[in-house]
């Protein structure tokens, strides 16, 4: 990997691992706001996802005693099943498409986060948990950035930020496994991929602790406000690439 790629991936990849462990989510929506820049859109989002399952995996199991499982679990089926239909929806779509569709995805996501996140409430019934885990899944499967759906029906599940915090990686934990199974199985783990998560490794480790360090400390509503802001404009130069 040529030392400019690299210092571009490791620092994006700080940079989501740190607002992950802030705000619950957010590694998946900045690392394709760059990725696809870096490497052809099957490996960006093959690597992006690997990537934030190792956040998540720090992340739940250093707050694993707030997870609240009954309520994960039903969300994480679902997700499941639509993240497989989702890669495998994919798999043969042209990058420049794939690469326009993120950029309208990142736009969306940031448009709602900035002005509809805090006027939004949804009711934490098993209904709206099967929705919520099945448009999660579909955007982990085809983006990379399935957070927002589960982000928002947790919010009114749990009863605490820890609680939230740590159910909502333990659900990432979930459609992980299933993504990066679909896509080892559909070839976009390369072994330039596997090179570059190798690298990477170190920023997921140290922005985890980052994060952790100072979850309390931190304003997420400031920090989701300039990181949603950056991916609006992200997702224009994609759109119009």
């Amino acid at each position: 990997m040529p030392p400019l790629t690299f210092a571009a991936a490791f620092s994006v990849s700080l940079i989501g691992a740190v607002i992950q462990a802030v705000c619950g989510f957010g590694y998946g929506p900045v690392n394709m706001s760059l990725l696809p820049y870096l490497f052809p859109y099957a490996q960006a989002v093959a690597l992006s996802g690997l990537c934030g399952s190792t956040t998540a995996v720090f992340v739940a199991a250093s707050s694993f005693r707030y997870i609240r499982w009954k309520t994960v679990l039903p969300c994480a089926l679902t997700a499941l099943v639509f993240a497989a239909l989702s890669v495998q929806l994919s798999a043969g779509a042209a990058d420049g498409f794939m690469v326009r569709s993120l950029g309208a995805a990142l736009v969306a996501l940031g448009v709602y986060s900035i002005f509809f996140s805090g006027r939004l409430r949804i009711r934490p019934t098993p209904r709206n948990g099967t929705i919520a885990g099945a448009l999660a899944g579909a955007l982990s499967g085809l983006f990379s950035v399935g957070g927002p759906p589960m982000a928002l029906y947790l919010l009114a599940a749990t009863d605490s930020n820890d609680e939230y915090r740590a159910s909502l990686n333990a659900h990432f934990c979930f459609t992980a496994c299933i993504t990066t199974f679909m896509r080892w199985r559909n070839g976009a783990f390369t072994a330039a991929t596997i090179r570059a998560y190798g690298l990477v490794l170190v920023s997921l480790l140290l922005g985890a602790w980052i994060g952790g360090k100072n979850f309390r400390r931190l304003d997420p509503k400031r920090l989701r406000l300039l990181v949603y802001g950056y991916l609006i404009a992200s997702g224009l130069l994609m759109l119009f690439k």
